[in-house]
């Protein structure tokens, strides 16, 4: 008889999973205004002179928008007195407080600069943020970034009930143990042993079905072909119109900049400023829209 597998109580039911979230990159201010290092219990970026608010992405704009913005109000409410925080296209930033910035940094050299890629080949490496006059270094133009968290998940769920197996032991008194034994000093004490030794053979009977169970599997739908689409998307629609002037872009506020994430990816060129805070309503309904159109394809 075969085993018995699993009984399927309820077919695989699909569903998809759309989220958007927002994470803003901003500065700490002190009173005259000058960038200052947060604090290390704060959510920081792997360049810790920029701290970040992070909010819980949504499954649709209203919940993104109200998750972003609770947690944005948590973040203003830490500074002390004299200092605030600002969003900010461009900074100058002291070259004694960068410095105090990248003693504090914890990720490898250059692996976030590794994990950040472009659509179009632009390579930050070729781009520099420092201040210099007089040929020396006065310090650096450090620069906000709103990013937007994309996930897109199909899911198929699938109830089944578990077979149960109960231990079945059937005696074998009538082999003695002198059958089995091996020759020398064992086989000498075989007649001694076969009456204290109790021989039997172990089964596993099927006894029915219990232990309902939930078997799922999924996957993403943002491959390397669809993320490039939606950045192109993003870029078109939304770096056009928020993007800093020329002159006041810094290495990473330029278009087709993304990351890859175990959720999906994360859009990152967009400036995190007054302008686009205030915009993203906008900008969030903009991202669920793209989503939507994967889904359409």
């Amino acid at each position: 008889m075969e085993n018995p597998e699993w009984k399927v109580i309820e077919n695989a039911v699909k569903k998809f999973e759309k989220r958007v979230g927002i994470e803003v990159e901003g500065l700490l201010l002190n009173a005259k205004s000058e960038a200052i290092v947060p604090p290390k219990t704060w959510d920081r970026d792997g360049f810790p002179l920029l701290l970040e608010i992070r909010a819980k992405p949504g499954e649709d704009a209203a919940e993104t928008y109200a998750n972003f913005m609770k947690k944005k109000m948590e973040v203003e409410a830490k500074p002390r007195e004299g200092n605030t925080i600002a969003y900010s296209d461009i900074h100058p930033v002291r070259l004694v407080t960068y410095k105090e910035a990248m003693k504090q940094v914890t990720e490898a050299k250059g692996e976030t600069i590794g994990k950040t890629k472009n659509i179009y080949g632009i390579n930050v490496e070729d781009f520099s943020d420092q201040i210099i006059k007089n040929g020396k270094i006065q310090g650096v133009n450090a620069s906000c970034g709103l990013h937007i968290h994309f996930s897109l998940r199909e899911t198929a769920e699938m109830k089944v009930e578990e077979p149960q197996y109960e231990t079945v032991r059937l005696p074998l008194e009538t082999i003695p143990l002198n059958a089995v034994a091996g020759a020398g000093e064992i086989k000498g004490l075989a007649p001694i042993m076969m009456h204290m030794v109790k021989h039997s053979l172990v089964f596993y009977s099927f006894k029915g079905y219990a232990e309902k169970k939930i078997l799922s599997a999924s996957v993403s739908h943002l491959n390397r072909p669809t993320v490039e689409w939606m950045v192109k998307e993003m870029d078109e629609a939304l770096f056009k119109k928020f993007a800093p002037p020329k002159e006041s872009r810094t290495k990473y506020r330029q278009a087709g900049f993304y990351e890859l994430k175990p959720h999906g990816f994360e859009y990152r060129s967009l400036p995190a400023n007054n302008t686009t805070l205030a915009a993203l309503p906008e900008i969030i309904e903009f991202a669920f829209g793209l989503l939507n159109k994967v889904l359409q394809f």
